[in-house]
């Protein structure tokens, strides 16, 4: 009996890195790190609150793009892939924040997971 080894493309997200606590009025990095193990990149989209505020898609020129959402200040040229850098935060910047990965075909698979920031203020 032959046994043949079937090998499948396994995206993973390995870590979301976002602040539970931030200051007000300072930046903030939002990081989203994953293995693709074979798979090919489709897109890494962030939501605040399930609202679409950045997607990185390799194949659009530019492949970062950002959409207007109160309280969410990207900095385009700092922002890249899974790294979404916010130039300044404030109480409308509190949420949940979720980040979404997507496989390119075959496998399609799409691997996401969230987090809550706060926003504090300036200690005086």
């Amino acid at each position: 009996m032959r046994m043949h080894a079937l090998l499948v493309p396994a995206l993973r997200l390995a870590k979301l890195d976002v602040s539970s606590a931030v200051i007000r009025g300072e930046p903030a990095w939002l990081n989203c790190s994953y293995t693709l193990e074979g798979d090919e990149l489709y897109s890494v989209k962030w939501y605040k609150n399930n609202v679409e505020f950045y997607r990185f898609l390799p194949t659009d020129r530019p492949p970062g793009q950002k959409y207007d959402l109160q309280g969410v200040y990207v900095d385009l040229d700092q922002s890249v892939e899974g790294y979404v850098y916010l130039k300044r935060t404030d109480l409308n910047t509190e949420g949940v924040y979720r980040c979404e990965v997507s496989a390119e075909a075959p496998s399609f698979q799409t691997v996401r997971e969230e987090k809550e920031v706060r926003v504090y203020g300036k200690s005086l």
